[in-house]
């Protein structure tokens, strides 16, 4: 076990302004371990810095240098954890997660790259699952539309189109017939299309499950935690904890055959009593903080497992509804000279 004495661990949160970087930040704020949390984002614009005594600005993966410069984020403010919020940062981490480990002393919490690539390209998904022999939605490339139209054939409409790398439903479009289908691929980058999972047609009634494990450094699954849930905005909006026997050994088989550390979650979807799996998120993710305030907090678990070198025991998973909504975040102003001036920051709460 790490010795931090009456010290505070620093953590540092990326993706601040993202729906999972906020899930993490929210989820180590009811943790009773003792830590230093910055969050950090590549926009000052952000209204996370207003709940924090610091905020970072960090650069973005693509641009020049930014290894160097995160490095240095790290080694400033003496980061001993960091958390990856931004699903686009997912994969630069995982890539360059040893060198800043050793540059830095600084534990990253990512899977491996391998990991990583499967889960954030669907098409790579799809094959995965096909090879441990999972049942789920037929998925094909399109590279051009003949391609696509030749493919929706072996699929049948109602069907999906949606890209190879996205997140939270961003350009996934629902195609009902041909013109359709011609309409969506011109505006969709690097496209893939795949079975549709429902009866017919599309309906705010989701009959989808989130699910999700904590892999420990021993390579032990915890969990699972297993959600019932409605989109909105292709985000769980309503929520309801749930058992299913059939839920947790599928997440079995898939997991058993991942090289995950930390979070992993499986969206699933269910049609005539079978269900299928519709998409892995190696990583943590937008119902992190719903998960943890029903007693499964896995970035609490990370800094206890990984970095304090605790086993993790005793999980109670609590079990009721969630209902978001959205809040506000109010800054008020005064002008001077023409120009506006910070006058009083305040977070409003309504409830």
């Amino acid at each position: 076990m790490k010795k931090t004495g009456n010290k505070k661990i620093n953590i540092l949160v990326t993706g601040a302004s993202n729906g999972v970087g906020q899930s993490i930040l929210k989820s180590l704020k009811i943790s009773k371990l003792k830590i230093n949390v910055i969050p950090g984002d590549i926009s000052s614009n952000n209204p996370v810095k207003f709940r924090y005594s610091k905020f970072v600005i960090f650069p973005k993966v693509e641009s020049k240098n930014s290894l160097s410069q995160i490095i240095k984020i790290i080694r400033i403010n003496k980061i001993q954890i960091l958390f990856v919020g931004s699903e686009y940062e997912i994969e630069f981490f995982a890539r360059n997660k040893i060198l800043i480990e050793k540059e830095t002393a600084c534990i990253v919490s990512v899977s491996s790259l391998k990991t990583i690539l499967i889960s954030n390209d669907k098409y790579k998904t799809f094959l995965f699952l096909k090879k441990i022999k999972v049942n789920c939605p037929k998925t094909f490339e399109c590279k051009n539309m003949n391609d696509a139209i030749k493919n929706s054939k072996k699929t049948r409409f109602p069907l999906y189109i949606k890209p190879k790398n996205g997140t939270s439903a961003k350009n996934t479009f629902f195609c009902k017939n041909i013109v359709e289908l011609k309409s969506y691929y011109k505006i969709v980058e690097n496209p893939i299309i795949q079975e549709f999972i429902g009866n017919g047609q599309r309906t705010i009634n989701n009959n989808e499950y989130t699910c999700s494990y904590f892999v420990d450094k021993k390579n032990k699954m915890i969990g699972p935690f297993i959600a019932k849930r409605n989109l909105k905005f292709g985000t769980s909006w309503q929520i309801e904890i749930v058992k299913n026997n059939k839920l947790k050994n599928l997440m079995n088989t898939i997991c058993k055959n991942l090289d995950v550390s930390g979070s992993v979650n499986v969206q699933f979807k269910e049609k005539n009593s079978n269900i299928y799996p519709i998409e892995i998120n190696s990583r943590f993710s937008g119902t992190t903080a719903v998960r943890a305030n029903f007693g499964f907090n896995e970035p609490e678990m990370f800094i206890k497992n990984y970095f304090l070198n605790q086993d993790i025991k005793n999980i109670n998973i609590r079990y009721g509804k969630v209902y978001r909504y959205i809040e506000e975040v109010f800054i008020n102003k005064k002008l001077k000279n023409n120009k506006m001036m910070n006058k009083k920051s305040y977070i409003n709460k309504w409830f």
